[in-house]
């Protein structure tokens, strides 16, 4: 009886993610809104462990999105954490058009074939919350099943934020740095097999609102392509990424100075068919180059566990 009820509750688990319409982000897109890519910027892109320079120039965030409230709590947090529809924030949709976050529909992938072969899934999943004091909070993606495998992210990952502007608690500027371990990389891609990241997003939150700036490393890498046709990108090796990030979007109400980052919540997103992010070369995708298909693999053998 115990089974037949964890079943039963999972199965309520995963049809919650299966409409649009069952979870809501509680925010509210701001379309009037405007923010500058300038202010979250990929300075360098090394391997991991080493120093010289990979990038041939720094890249402003590809886009970004403003909201009013709250970016996190209860009903923005992901659960299972593995980019099902639903499942956190970048998950949802926003604004009048029902949008998705920095992807397109034809996006959209099959994670938990739910509905049975139905691609629904954008995708994104939350790597890290840093709260005002700089301080990273690793996410973990999985169980998907009751008992199943989950994978903790600073297993995988090394960030770093230190404040450069502004008292400790009230920063307006701040250096980021993500890093893979690459003791781990040789033993877990001979296992798995390499994947890849296309985007990575930084959500800011300011006072009452917050601003999601995205990374689409699809266009940075053409762009590194059109820089420089000899570039050594790949899926294979890993990389420490660093930038900075501000506040200049957060003017306070007089207008006369910006305002203090309340917390910072960190997203990446694996896409379906690495091969497309290949095109027209092999891109090589961000220091965290394993964990999607790490999470990919407990998705789709914890979906077969018979019970």
């Amino acid at each position: 009886m115990l089974i037949k009820l964890i079943k039963l509750a999972f199965v309520i688990l995963i049809v919650g993610y299966s409409s649009w319409g069952s979870a809501a982000p509680v925010t509210s897109y701001v379309p009037s809104g405007t923010c500058n890519t300038n202010n979250v910027v990929l300075r360098s892109m090394m391997l991991s462990g080493g120093s010289e320079e990979l990038l041939s120039s720094a890249h402003s965030a590809s886009s970004c999105l403003v909201f009013a409230g709250n970016d996190d709590g209860h009903a923005n947090d992901p659960i299972v954490n593995i980019g099902q529809k639903n499942d956190g924030l970048l998950n949802t949709r926003y604004g009048a058009s029902n949008d998705l976050f920095f992807i397109e529909p034809e996006d959209l992938q099959n994670l938990d074939n739910q509905p049975l072969g139905v691609a629904d899934d954008p995708g994104w999943i939350q790597l890290a919350s840093v709260n005002a004091d700089m301080q990273v909070n690793y996410d973990q993606a999985g169980p998907i099943v009751p008992g199943g495998l989950s994978l903790s992210i600073d297993d995988l990952l090394n960030m770093t934020f230190n404040c450069v502007a502004g008292r400790r608690g009230e920063c307006t500027s701040v250096n980021w740095v993500i890093e893979t371990d690459p003791g781990i990389i040789g033993d877990v891609s001979q296992l798995l097999g390499a994947a890849s990241f296309d985007h990575l997003a930084f959500s800011i939150k300011v006072a009452k609102g917050f601003i999601i700036y995205d990374f689409d490393f699809i266009d940075i890498f053409q762009q590194e392509l059109a820089n420089d046709p000899a570039s050594s990108l790949n899926f294979q090796t890993p990389y420490k990424l660093s930038g900075s990030l501000d506040t200049d979007d957060f003017g306070n109400p007089q207008g006369n100075s910006t305002q203090a980052i309340s917390h910072l919540n960190v997203w990446a997103r694996d896409p379906a068919d690495p091969t497309q992010v290949m095109e027209p070369s092999s891109f090589g995708i961000l220091v965290i180059a394993l964990l999607g298909l790490m999470i990919a693999r407990i998705s789709r053998k914890s979906m077969l566990v018979r019970w």
